[in-house]
C-alpha cells in the first residue's frame, strides 16, 4: 500500500498516519513512552510513523529522545558503533568473506550473542499490518475493532493515556489547555530517575513562579513512574489549579 494512503486506500490527510492518528502525537507518544519504558508503545510509534511516510519524523524525534531522555550505559553506547566498524573494516580493508574479514563478521556475532535477547519487533509489525484495515472498517462503522493497536483511536485523544502524550507541545493537549507546568508534572516523568534528574527537575519546579507549584506537585514530578503502572497519571495532581 503507498505511504499517500489510509489503511482503506484512501487518501491521508496531511499529517495523518495510516491508522488514523496525527504524526504528532505519534512523535510525542515515542518520547512519552521511552521516558516510562514502555517498549510495545515506542516500537508502536516508530511503526505507524514509518509506514506513514514519516520516517523523516521518527528519526528527527529519536535524536532528540536520545540526547533528552536516555542515559546510555557504556555498554548500550558502544555496541551499535561496534557493529558499524567490524562492518566497514570487513567491506572495505578487508575482503568479507575471507580470512579477517570472516573474523570481523564472528566477532559482530559473539557481541550480538552477548547483547540482551529479544524476538519481539517483527512479530508486532506483522500483526499490526495484518490488522490495520479491518481495525480501521470497524471503526468507521463505529463499531469497537476485534483486535485493536496497543493505543486509543485518534477520535479519543487516545484515551487515558492522552492526558500524558497529549501535552503542550501538541495540538490536542494546546486545544486542552495544557501548559508547561502540566509537562514538568506530569508529561516529564521518567522510570529511573537519576539523582542528578531528580536535583534539577526539582530545583526547575520550586523556581517556576509563573505557576507556583505546590509541594505535592512537585513531589509527583520528581518521582519516578512505578515500573509495573509506567503510565500511571493524576488528573488532579497534574493539571495546575493556579
Amino acid at each position: 500500500m503507498s505511504n499517500d494512503t489510509n489503511d482503506l486506500g484512501k487518501p491521508l490527510d496531511n499529517n495523518m498516519t495510516k491508522g488514523g492518528f496525527s504524526r504528532y502525537t505519534m512523535a510525542s507518544l515515542l518520547q512519552k513512552a521511552v521516558r516510562r519504558g514502555d517498549r510495545e508503545k515506542a516500537c508502536f510509534a516508530a511503526f505507524e510513523l514509518c509506514r506513514s511516510g514519516y520516517s523523516w519524523n521518527f528519526w528527527d524525534r529519536a535524536q532528540t529522545v536520545l540526547l533528552e531522555d536516555c542515559r546510555v550505559s557504556i555498554t548500550d553506547a558502544d555496541l551499535l558503533p561496534a557493529i558499524e566498524r567490524l562492518r566497514q573494516l570487513a567491506t572495505k580493508k578487508w575482503d568479507p568473506e575471507e580470512g579477517m574479514g570472516i573474523a570481523c563478521a564472528m566477532r559482530a556475532a559473539s557481541l550480538l550473542a552477548e547483547a540482551e535477547s529479544a524476538r519481539e519487533l517483527l512479530p508486532m509489525k506483522n500483526w499490526w499490518l495484518e490488522i490495520a484495515g479491518d481495525r480501521m472498517e470497524s471503526l468507521q462503522r463505529g463499531e469497537q475493532p476485534e483486535h485493536d493497536f496497543p493505543v486509543q483511536p485518534e477520535s479519543k485523544d487516545l484515551g487515558e493515556l492522552g492526558y500524558v502524550v497529549n501535552d503542550t507541545h501538541t495540538a490536542a493537549g494546546s486545544r486542552a489547555g495544557r501548559n508547561l507546568a502540566h509537562y514538568l508534572i506530569e508529561s516529564s516523568r521518567t522510570t529511573d530517575q537519576s539523582e542528578l534528574g531528580q536535583q534539577y527537575q526539582r530545583l526547575i519546579m520550586e523556581h517556576e513562579i509563573s505557576y507556583d507549584l505546590t509541594d505535592e506537585q512537585i513531589e509527583h514530578g520528581t518521582t519516578p513512574v512505578p515500573d509495573d503502572k509506567p503510565w500511571e497519571h493524576s488528573r488532579e495532581i497534574g493539571f495546575p489549579r493556579h
